[in-house]
């Protein structure tokens, strides 16, 4: 596997300026999608910490803890009001998505709060880990905020994003299970690169 801190940086340098390169080509209306790569490349970018740590023998609770805002937070809130403010003819029915995210990022914010966090190394990945019950029911919801609301958009890049990002969601559930959250959004990461192309193209053909 190439899960370690090397390819946590070089992803985030990778994305930061990708994502910078994409927010200044973007108009107005579209920094919101633009703003994307940034995120991730900044929560791969904790990771990377998390890894030097991992790699001394120890963990930083620091970093578990930013890393999975990003994760249990900012996504399942950014991705759905994303698609909101963006498209507007399907609003009816992604505010319904909104309030699904804001619900789960409350349930995990309340975690992040009151558990103990585990982080540890298994199969060369990162595992994040509570002690809390219905631990796998709570990610349909998750995901439901996240692709229903990209699912439902008539715009191309959001079904585009979803459909390649589901795929990377379900191989990541297959293969990583107990590292799912971190594998996951790896992938996530690397796959906003989309956004770029799309970006581009629309600079292109205005």
């Amino acid at each position: 596997m190439c899960f370690s801190a090397p390819a946590s940086f070089i992803a985030s340098g990778g994305l930061a300026v990708l994502g910078g390169s994409t927010l200044v080509m973007a108009k107005k209306h579209d920094k919101i999608l633009a703003t994307v790569p940034l995120l991730f490349a900044a929560q791969q970018g904790i990771e990377g910490f998390q890894w030097i740590a991992l790699n001394h023998g120890t963990t930083s609770p620091t970093a578990g803890y930013a890393f999975l805002f990003f994760a249990f937070i900012v996504w399942p809130i950014y991705v759905p009001t994303l698609v909101y403010i963006l498209d507007k003819e399907k609003r009816k029915i992604v505010m319904w998505f909104i309030f699904l995210g804001v619900g789960v990022a409350a349930y995990f914010l309340r975690l992040l709060l009151t558990e103990t966090l585990v982080v540890s190394e298994m199969r060369s990945c990162v595992s994040y880990t509570f002690n809390f019950p219905f631990e796998n029911l709570i990610v349909v919801p998750y995901l439901i905020a996240i692709f229903g609301s990209l699912f439902a958009s008539d715009n191309k890049i959001f079904r585009r994003f979803g459909v390649l990002t589901a795929g990377l969601a379900y191989i990541s559930w297959l293969f990583y299970t107990v590292a799912f959250t971190s594998v996951w959004c790896f992938f996530a990461a690397i796959a906003s690169s989309i956004i770029f192309i799309h970006i581009m193209y629309r600079r292109k053909t205005t």
